[in-house]
C-alpha cells in the first residue's frame, strides 16, 4: 500500500482556524477594555463619566495616603513602574506639563506598581520628577482596569473620571485629555 501525505487543505484549515480563535481572542480583550459593566460602576470600579474609586497609597516615606485626598483640583494619574520602556518615554513630557500646568492647580501623581521605595527613589532623581510619586499596594490593577502600563487616569475637580488612557500617550494626547479636565 502507498502512504499518503496529509492533504495541504488541512493544514490550511488549521492555519485559518489558529487565525478565528486569535481574532476572537483579541475582540474579547478590546471588549474588556472599553466596556465597563454598569455592575463595575456600582462596585467601586472607575469608569469614564463617573466618581474616581479612592485606592490606598504609601507615600515613598512609607505612610498611607488615599487617592481621595486629592480631590478638589484637576487630577492626572499616571500609574507606571520603573521597568516600562513606555513609561519612561512619556515622563519628560508629564513633567513639561506638570511645571507649567501646576501653578494653576492640575495635581499629577506618578502611580508605581508595587515597586520598593529603594527602587523607585533612584528612577524618580534619575529623571528629575518634581510631582508627587506615590506606590500602590495592589488595588489600582483592579478598581482602574490596567491593562497595561502606563495607564494615564483624567480626574476633574468634582472627583469625575473624564479620560483614560491605556498605553503610552503623545504630546497631543495629553494636551486633548488634559483640556477635558482645566
Amino acid at each position: 500500500m502507498e502512504r499518503r501525505e496529509p492533504a495541504p487543505m488541512i493544514g490550511w484549515i488549521v492555519v485559518a482556524a489558529l487565525f478565528i480563535i486569535a481574532g476572537l481572542l483579541f475582540w474579547r480583550s478590546i471588549n474588556i477594555v472599553t466596556h465597563v459593566p454598569d455592575s463595575a460602576t456600582s462596585s467601586g470600579l472607575a469608569h469614564v463619566g463617573r466618581p474616581a474609586p479612592s485606592i490606598p497609597l504609601v507615600t515613598l516615606a512609607g505612610s498611607t495616603v488615599a487617592l481621595g485626598s486629592y480631590s478638589g483640583k484637576p487630577l492626572w494619574v499616571n500609574f507606571f513602574a520603573t521597568w516600562c520602556p513606555p513609561c519612561k518615554d512619556e515622563l519628560p513630557q508629564i513633567e513639561r506639563r506638570y511645571d507649567r500646568l501646576h501653578p494653576s492647580g492640575l495635581v499629577v501623581l506618578g502611580i508605581d506598581q508595587q515597586e520598593e521605595p529603594k527602587i523607585v527613589k533612584p528612577f524618580i532623581a534619575r529623571f528629575g520628577l518634581r510631582y508627587p510619586i506615590l506606590i500602590d499596594n495592589g488595588k489600582g490593577p483592579n478598581v482602574y482596569f490596567l491593562q497595561a502600563l502606563p495607564t494615564s487616569v483624567f480626574i476633574d475637580r468634582q472627583g469625575i473620571v473624564r479620560f483614560i488612557q491605556i498605553g503610552e500617550m503623545t504630546p497631543p494626547m495629553m494636551d486633548k485629555a488634559l483640556a477635558t479636565i482645566l
